[in-house]
């Protein structure tokens, strides 16, 4: 009788041409947006929303009350982006927590095992799709606006005034920033209602509140909170803002590079 002899076999190596890339991380992130029905839907929401309460508000306008210049014509058009940024959100949120739920996770920290390729392909797509879309729809919303506030004071608002071209881009990086900030947040806390819950709590409405507290203090930092930094950039007049322009996307860099680099370490350090 003899023994079997035992060979030490190297570990297995893909071939070049299947290793994983970023670039396929991308195709990997575009392809599972779109394959849910809701990415459409909620969209589509998103933009019908949007662009319809501007128009709503901006045809329901007395010509009276019809003043104000370029920020107020602005304010009317885009009365709808703010909170249409809260459909946007939830969706970012659950293109991370989604795979969370269903533990199909495991399968693209697998093909991803480093990880965080996932997280930045993840942001890069939906950050992109959320810039396209919203551009078109900033836009077209703009000009259906000034067609039905022809004939007033604030109707003859143009592109090329001071001010107007880079407030509308302002909504468009408001939204992006936003969408941003929350696929960070489902990240972190890898729970669906959990992380709704914590945007929409915290990001969009305790700021809000806190302006009801009678100390001074809160009145000096709630302009800082996540939600509030991107206000200054969507408007035509910065002078009157409590943050300055550049101030103002320094404190969204700032909180991008906070929420992310917590989701990069936690995504790092936890089980899946």
């Amino acid at each position: 009788m003899t023994a079997a002899a035992m060979t030490e076999r190297p570990a297995y190596s893909p071939p070049q041409q299947y290793r994983l890339t970023f670039v396929g991380e991308l195709r990997s992130e575009w392809t599972k947006l779109w394959s849910l029905r809701s990415t459409w839907i909620v969209l589509l929401c998103a933009v019908v929303f949007s662009g319809g309460l501007g128009a709503l508000i901006s045809a329901s306008v007395p010509d009276d009350q019809a003043v104000g210049g370029a920020d107020a014509a602005l304010s009317f058009a885009m009365a709808g982006v703010s909170l249409s940024s809260v459909f946007v959100a939830v969706l970012g949120i659950l293109t991370i927590t989604g795979e969370y739920t269903t533990g199909s996770i495991r399968s693209t920290l697998s093909a991803a095992p480093k990880r965080l390729g996932m997280l930045w392909s993840k942001a890069l797509v939906f950050g992109a799709v959320v810039a396209v879309l919203f551009t078109a729809m900033v836009f077209a919303t703009f000009y259906m606006s000034q067609a039905l506030l022809d004939g007033t004071a604030i109707g003859d608002v143009s592109l090329s005034d001071d001010g107007v071209l880079r407030a509308m881009f302002g909504y468009v990086a408001m939204i992006v920033y936003l969408a941003l900030l929350a696929i960070a947040i489902g990240a972190i806390l890898r729970n669906s209602a959990g992380s709704i819950g914590f945007y929409v709590g915290v990001i969009m409405i305790l700021p809000q509140l806190a302006t009801l507290l009678p100390w001074e203090w809160v009145d000096d930092v709630v302009p800082y909170a996540p939600g509030n930094v991107p206000n200054t950039i969507a408007v035509v007049d910065t002078s009157m803002g409590t943050l300055s322009l550049g101030e103002s996307w320094l404190w969204m860099g700032i909180w991008l590079v906070v929420a992310y680099g917590l989701a990069g370490v936690l995504l790092k350090r936890r089980d899946v």
